[in-house]
């Protein structure tokens, strides 16, 4: 008898154990977070993806965090699809519902801005964050000053052609929700709180298991990407006054190739030089030593191990010649800029090529910016330095003067006599509201200019003063002056149409014969 109790009490407390399992389970069943295929999850937040601060994970699953106005580039905070960091493909996918509560920060938002909006960003394999590689999705206005917001999108059907034209596959490795301060009347340092609570990716009627992401390059097919410290100065100071605390080691980003060899001096690699945005810096390209190393790392490795692009050394530098460079500088010192010709002749290049396996001459140099590092490498590049480096690219910059009194000035310079352009390229999107009134007739000016040798353009159809078409301009540059076709023993020309037809062609307006890149 006393054994059938015991047996009987056991099995009660096995059910009532059971019992409290699946109830507790139910009591912590999440509120709020990522739902992919009906299974939800809590967030994983992107850390070194976001740009923005409070950031908070609350109890009940929802993360807020408060983003700030800059120049259009307002901040916010990126997420992983998953928690194991694993990509979902895109084209699985037909709509996206999200639910979020904001709020202006009291006495931190202009009086003249209109109510908030909202940039939903998806974020490829290849990216590094908000700024670094992404499609915008949608961009969507709150109806009110502050409040809740669910908000619907159908995923176009040809987003998916977007992200592979950009990152060659529709692998997307997660998701970003930006303020949006273009054009909406916010002013620098205009503050936005924002909380997200849910967020679900809607898959299409029988859609194929997600696949995990594999681009099929071997690692030894992969170039990496080193971090360098190179002593230089403020040359915004006289030499005669330079004092110990004008003088300092800046860092900045190297990209060697596939197969380098540093105690290899046979081998060596023509050198690009590339630089950063106002309130930017080396960071802004997303080269890095972590993850993937960003979408440009991507561009280079695929390039080159597919044959269509030659093997070179990348530097990612901060453009700013002065003690406010950084680390981790706000890139808004115009005057830094301005003098950054004495840095880089002086100290960058020199260094790089101490250092590294580098090909002499200015045959083998290029360089190429986007926005204000776009006119550096106009004004400077160019106008100042054309004497060790002779390929180009502008992505969406701007001229000092007239592009007649730039050239002019140019040609004045007897320094400069018969020394040619031997690649210029030039891309910005036609919604571009920075320079969209200048950058077309700078274009016909550096076409009809008998110093470019071959001069290619492109026109970005809706794009704007962003990353995508940035990254097209990077990406087609390095196609241009990387790839070299024979045509004969002595003479060569560019090829810029790469096997890839994925990607968009450049709109080619002269081709003539040039010297091949040893």
């Amino acid at each position: 008898m006393f054994q059938q109790l015991k047996n009987h009490f056991s099995w009660s407390l096995a059910l009532s154990l059971l019992t409290l399992t699946v109830t507790s389970s139910k009591s912590v069943e999440l509120e709020n977070g990522i739902t992919l295929r009906d299974t939800k999850d809590k967030f994983t937040i992107f850390e070194d993806g976001s740009v923005a601060t409070d950031i908070v994970e609350a109890e009940d699953g929802s993360v807020s965090w408060v983003s700030t106005a800059s120049n259009g580039a307002g901040g916010g905070v990126s997420f992983f699809m998953n928690e194991n960091k694993e990509e979902i493909n895109i084209a699985n996918y037909e709509s996206v519902d999200l639910e979020i509560d904001y709020s202006p920060v009291e006495g931190k938002w202009s009086a003249e801005a209109k109510n908030p909006g909202f940039c939903l960003r998806i974020l490829p394999w290849d990216s590094s964050g908000l700024f670094g590689g992404y499609e915008d999705l949608d961009c969507f206005d709150a109806d009110s000053y502050s409040g809740s917001l669910k908000h619907h999108i159908d995923i176009p059907s040809d987003f998916a052609e977007k992200i592979i034209k950009s990152s060659d596959f529709d692998s997307v490795l997660g998701f970003s929700l930006k303020f949006n301060d273009y054009l909406r009347g916010n002013e620098d340092g205009d503050q936005l709180k924002v909380k997200l609570k849910n967020i679900k990716f809607n898959a299409k009627k029988d859609a194929a298991e997600d696949k995990a992401f594999d681009d099929g390059l071997k690692d030894s097919e992969r170039g990496t990407v080193v971090e360098i410290n190179y002593p230089t100065r403020d040359y915004k100071v006289n030499e005669s006054d330079l004092t110990d605390a004008d003088k300092y080691k800046k860092h900045a980003w190297v990209y060697l190739p596939s197969g380098y060899d540093a105690d290899d001096k046979n081998t060596t690699y023509p050198l690009f030089v590339l630089l950063h945005g106002h309130g930017q810096n080396e960071n802004t390209w997303g080269l890095s030593n972590k993850g993937r190393g960003g979408k440009i790392k991507g561009y280079m490795d695929r390039g080159m191990a597919s044959g269509e692009v030659e093997k070179f050394i990348l530097v990612a530098a901060t453009g700013i010649a002065s003690k406010n460079w950084g680390p981790n500088g706000p890139g808004t010192d115009r005057e830094g800029a301005d003098v950054f010709e004495g840095e880089l002749r002086n100290d960058l290049i020199p260094y790089l090529r101490a250092n590294f396996n580098i090909k002499e001459g200015r045959d083998n140099t290029a360089m190429a910016g986007l926005s204000m590092g776009g006119g550096q490498t106009f004004n400077i590049g160019i106008g100042k330095c054309l004497d060790i480096i002779s390929q180009f690219a502008g992505f969406s910059g701007t001229f000092k003067t007239t592009p007649e009194e730039f050239l002019s000035m140019v040609d004045g310079n007897k320094d400069f006599d018969g020394l040619k352009i031997h690649n210029l390229y030039m891309i910005y999107g036609d919604a571009d509201y920075v320079v969209k009134d200048t950058f077309p007739a700078a274009m016909e000016a550096m076409k009809n200019w008998d110093r470019v040798e071959n001069y290619e353009e492109y026109m970005f159809p809706g794009g704007t003063h962003d990353f995508p078409v940035w990254y097209k301009g990077f990406n087609d540059f390095i196609h241009i002056v990387f790839k070299i076709k024979e045509s004969n023993a002595t003479d060569n020309v560019v090829d810029n149409v790469a096997k890839n037809t994925n990607k968009e062609k450049c709109v080619v307006k002269k081709i003539v014969k040039v010297k091949k890149i040893n």
